[in-house]
C-alpha cells in the first residue's frame, strides 16, 4: 500500500525549515538547516530523533551531497548536462537509485533497479514550495530515502536560485 507525504517550505524561516506531513497533515518529519558560509548542513528529524544529516560537498564539479542516516551513508550527485534534473545515489542500500524530474521541477520519479519507489507532483502557483509525494514501496527505508531526496531537491533548487540572484545583482552594480 502506498503512502502520501507532503513536503513544504516554511515561510519566513531563516534556517529554511521544511515540514513533511502525511495525507492527514500530521507532522512526520521536519528539517532544519544550520548557518554555514561554505558547508551548509541539514538535519532531518522524525519526532525528537535525528534520522538523517545532509551536507553539501563544497569543492565538487557537480552538485553533490553527503548523507548520513540510520539506513546508511551515501552520496547524492546531480548530473550537470541534462535538460531535466537527474540525481543518482552512490553507495548505501539504495546504490544506483535515481531521481528524475521535469524541466520545471514539478514532477519527480524515484526508481531503483527498474522499480518505482516514489513519485512527486508540485503545485505550480503556490506561495511556498510544496510537493506531494506518493511513496509506493511500503517500508521505512524507502520512505526515508524519498524524504532525503526531496529535501535535497529543494536545497538544490534554493541554492541555484540564490546563486542566480547574487550573479544578477553583481551585474546591476
Amino acid at each position: 500500500m502506498s503512502k502520501t507525504l507532503c513536503i513544504t517550505n516554511k515561510l519566513l524561516s531563516l534556517k529554511g525549515k521544511m515540514s513533511i506531513t502525511d495525507e492527514s497533515e500530521n507532522l512526520i518529519y521536519d528539517t532544519e538547516g544550520e548557518f554555514a558560509f561554505f558547508n551548509p548542513t541539514w538535519r532531518i528529524n522524525k519526532g525528537q530523533k535525528e534520522v538523517a544529516f545532509i551536507r553539501r560537498k563544497v569543492f565538487s564539479w557537480t552538485p553533490t551531497w553527503i548523507v548520513s542516516s540510520f539506513i546508511g551513508d551515501f552520496i547524492i550527485k546531480r548530473k550537470i548536462w541534462s535538460w531535466v534534473r537527474r540525481y543518482t545515489i552512490i553507495d548505501g542500500p539504495f546504490n544506483g537509485a535515481t531521481a528524475n524530474g521535469n524541466m520545471w521541477d514539478l514532477r519527480f520519479e524515484i526508481t531503483r533497479q527498474g522499480r518505482r519507489i516514489a513519485h512527486a507532483k508540485g503545485k505550480l502557483l503556490t506561495l511556498r514550495d510544496k510537493h506531494v509525494i506518493e511513496v509506493i514501496e511500503d517500508d521505512e527505508p524507502s520512505e526515508l530515502i524519498t524524504v532525503i531526496i526531496m529535501v535535497t531537491l529543494h536545497l538544490d533548487r534554493k541554492s541555484e536560485s540564490s546563486d542566480s540572484s547574487s550573479s544578477t545583482n553583481s551585474y546591476s552594480e
